[in-house]
């Protein structure tokens, strides 16, 4: 994101399309980088084909891409709401603005996929997804969920004969912003306590919602503390209220969602009518910065969980904790083979999951299942007449490596 300073440096100016239209890379960085009114101008440069070869390059360039989403989900705000506007008045423009906003959008789609393209591959890359795609893994995991108290023994154990010291027990985050507070808490962020975050933190939370609503309406002269840590929460918080309260006025389709504009600005006193356009602006803005706070709170959170796993101990707790989930499988033979007979349909060859198949919401519905299959019948006085869901037959004992 750009970044905002109290003190505009003399290069930055506010630039127009046909000065972008004319402006090389070189020139164009520094104008970028300290306004987003200025990126937004640049985006809509290149979605409508007016971008200079080497100025396109560095938008999509590792300086600005990140950022190029919500500059142009800025851009399609603005631009819906003027052709709105343009098209209540009867102004020449409207029809040109409209085909701009079309531009606008087919731009966006295409910084959208691009930027889930990216995430898609850093997911690749990590840990985690290493084991979403990995059979044995996945199952050795849900085996501890149905195994929980003789897990924890294992590993106690396993740390007692490393004679290593386990980690300081800590309660699983509610959320990105509670793991992002740990995180700080434990220096993993570097997150100084300025007499302004202060004041930030000690404010009403009235007078932190206007405080963020004056910052919303301002794209430039940004309040920046507002992307400290221990703000983040409350930032996001404000920003919901914002939307929530801002959406009836704005005729939106809903607080996260703007949409067409429905209401009939004819029937309304010019004064009112302006309003609602005003508002919807706002709202706009309002969906920009809760994007930017999403992806904030995205790069905190991944920059912790990338240190916490350079900590000289972490390859240590891993190889203990893997090694108690092996001794775990070896116990439960019966049960680790059914959740690995439950998880083959869904794999493009053995012992891969397909995750795409395999996605977010019905892995948790399926493991949810099968756990619900392999919990204890509760004891009845009464001979039971239900069948037992089938489970494959009990595989003869083999090596623990095999697990």
């Amino acid at each position: 994101m750009p970044q905002p300073s109290h003190n505009a440096p003399p290069e930055r100016r506010s630039l127009r399309l046909n000065d972008v239209a004319r402006m090389g890379a070189a020139t164009l960085q520094p104008l970028l980088q300290h306004s987003f009114r200025n990126l937004v101008t640049a985006a809509i440069a290149d979605a409508t084909g007016h971008l200079p070869r080497s100025s396109r390059k560095l938008l999509h360039g590792p300086h600005f891409r990140d950022d190029l989403v919500d500059a142009l989900r800025w851009a399609e705000g603005e631009i819906q709401v003027a052709s709105e506007r343009m098209t209540w008045t009867g102004d020449p423009r409207a029809e040109r603005t409209l085909r701009q906003l079309q531009q606008i959008r087919t731009a966006l789609a295409q910084a959208r996929t691009e930027e889930a393209d990216r995430r898609r591959t850093e997911h690749h890359a990590s840990a985690g997804h290493q084991v979403d795609t990995d059979s044995a893994a996945t199952a050795r995991l849900w085996l501890r969920s149905a195994h929980p108290d003789r897990f924890e023994q294992l590993l106690d154990q396993e740390y007692a004969t490393a004679q290593f010291e386990p980690p300081a027990q800590r309660h699983a985050p509610a959320d990105v912003f509670d793991a992002i507070e740990w995180g700080a808490s434990e220096g993993y962020l570097f997150a100084t306590m300025t007499p302004a975050v202060l004041e930030l933190l000690t404010k009403s939370p009235l007078a932190f919602r206007n405080t963020v609503a004056a910052d919303t309406r301002e794209q430039d002269e940004r309040t920046i503390e507002l992307r400290h840590p221990l703000l983040l929460r409350r930032w996001r918080t404000a920003l919901d209220e914002l939307a929530e309260m801002t959406a009836p006025l704005a005729g939106a389709t809903s607080a996260a969602v703007l949409g067409p504009l429905t209401t009939d600005l004819d029937a309304m006193p010019r004064q009112a009518a302006f309003a609602v356009l005003n508002a919807r602006r706002f709202l706009v803005a309002v969906h920009q910065r809760t994007a930017e706070n999403i992806r904030v709170a995205r790069q905190y959170a991944q920059t912790i969980t990338q240190r916490e796993q350079d900590e000289p101990d972490h390859a240590e707790h891993r190889r203990v904790f893997g090694q108690a989930l092996h001794r775990l499988a070896d116990e439960h033979p019966a049960d680790y083979d059914h959740i690995r007979h439950r998880l083959r349909p869904f794999e493009t060859s053995p012992g891969r999951l397909d995750v795409s198949v395999l996605n977010a919401d019905q892995r948790g519905a399926l493991k949810r299942q099968v756990l619900a299959e392999l919990a204890p019948s509760p004891a009845s006085p009464y001979l039971s007449t239900a069948v037992a869901p089938p489970r494959p037959a009990t595989p003869t004992a083999r090596p623990a490596a095999a697990r």
